[in-house]
């Protein structure tokens, strides 16, 4: 039988009377360096939750072999409100039912309060740096306080990953290849990962906006880096959100591949002893910028030209629009705004006026890509 992990649970108080929601946290070894990993912030992305499951099992016998040199924490499921969010029989996972507001968006902002408690203290030293900056984020941690329910599920969250060395942030997109987001300053230290993970498309950005889990709180130490030029300012938390494939993407052979990958980065950080090494994989990497959200100017039944993968030059029609008019049904193309890999499409077959339908991932940064770089 295996160990048992360290069990963290965090009730959610401000729920309903009488129903108890609970975040729970999974802790397995207890040295250096700490990773934090959680999945299903999304709640109906199911592959990530899958991953989770998968690499508790794979965590659970490295601890009973005693081959955990650091320290892992993995939230398998970190998102039990939108769990339960069902209308009439579709999961509505993504949103706040309540709020309306993404689960991944809208994490607290603490850079004021901890540029104001570490600006006299920094010096020239980084490893003393290090150790200034991580006191003042447990500290701002230990001070979050929440008035609703939503602001409670995400300070717990944020506070468990905020002095952490390494974040992963396990989602999936609608229809999608293998891809991640990191910042430009903390890929370096990951491209590992996306070798080992076989992640198609790396798309880096320091602030992509909307304060999302990922760069909430690894971004503090970039904007401390960015306020003291003369002073070396440490990467800190390596921050990354890896998109699962798609939402239908739910399999045993999935899940086991990408809890491999996962287990492969964490004996290369020196978390784990004794795993097998990455093998390259010729993954592209790009500005987030260079990525275009491709648009339909008309609302109706899309057919598509191009399949993921696919590799499109601006101006090749990638799919086309029917419009539901009981008098105009001339179909409307759907046209490459740059070029580039197919790298996401939705799954939904009616769309509407301005929606984004896919993801082209370029090599150049686009003019009309700057400011909030994210989705919906």
């Amino acid at each position: 039988m295996l160990p048992v992990p360290k069990i963290i649970r965090h009730p959610l108080s401000l729920s309903i009377p009488d129903v108890q929601l609970n975040l729970t946290q999974l802790v397995y070894g207890n040295g250096a360096p700490v990773v934090y990993i959680q999945a299903g912030i999304h709640a109906n992305e199911y592959p990530a939750m899958a991953c989770a499951a998968a690499l508790r099992d794979r965590l659970a016998a490295f601890e009973s072999e005693g081959r955990i040199a650091g320290t892992v924490r993995l939230v398998p499921v970190a998102n039990p409100i939108g769990l339960g969010q069902f209308v009439q029989a579709h999961h509505q996972g993504r949103y706040d039912a309540d709020t309306g507001v993404n689960f991944n968006r809208g994490y607290p902002s603490v850079y004021a309060s901890l540029k104001s408690r570490v600006e006299s203290e920094l010096g020239g030293d980084v490893d003393r740096n290090e150790t200034v900056i991580r006191g003042a984020l447990t500290a701002i941690a230990s001070e979050l306080s929440a008035e609703t329910l939503s602001q409670q599920h995400k300070h717990q969250l944020f506070a468990w990953a905020l002095d952490a060395d390494y974040l992963i942030d396990l989602h999936c997109d609608e229809q999608a290849l293998m891809h991640l987001y990191a910042s430009k300053r903390a890929y370096p230290q990951l491209r590992p990962l996306a070798h080992a993970l076989g992640v198609r498309v790396a798309m880096l950005a320091d602030d992509s906006g909307g304060a999302s889990f990922d760069e909430a709180g690894p971004g503090l130490w970039s904007r401390l880096a960015a306020d003291f030029p003369d002073l070396p300012i440490p990467v800190g938390c390596r921050g990354c959100t890896v998109e699962c494939r798609g939402e239908l993407d739910v399999s045993d052979a999935y899940a086991n591949a990408d809890a491999e990958g996962i287990v492969r980065y964490l004996g290369q950080i020196g978390v784990l002893r004794g795993t097998a090494e990455i093998d390259p994989f010729d993954v592209i990497e790009v500005d987030l910028e260079a990525v275009d959200l491709v648009p339909t100017s008309s609302a109706g039944l899309i057919e598509w030209s191009v399949a993921l993968g696919d590799t499109v030059k601006a101006g090749d029609i990638v799919a086309q629009v029917t419009p539901l008019d009981p008098v105009e049904r001339a179909p409307v193309p759907i046209v490459a705004r740059n070029s580039g890999l197919v790298m996401t499409t939705i799954t939904r077959r009616y769309v509407r006026a301005g929606q984004s339908v896919c993801k082209i991932a370029g090599s150049e940064p686009l003019t009309w890509r700057s400011g909030y770089l994210l989705g919906d």
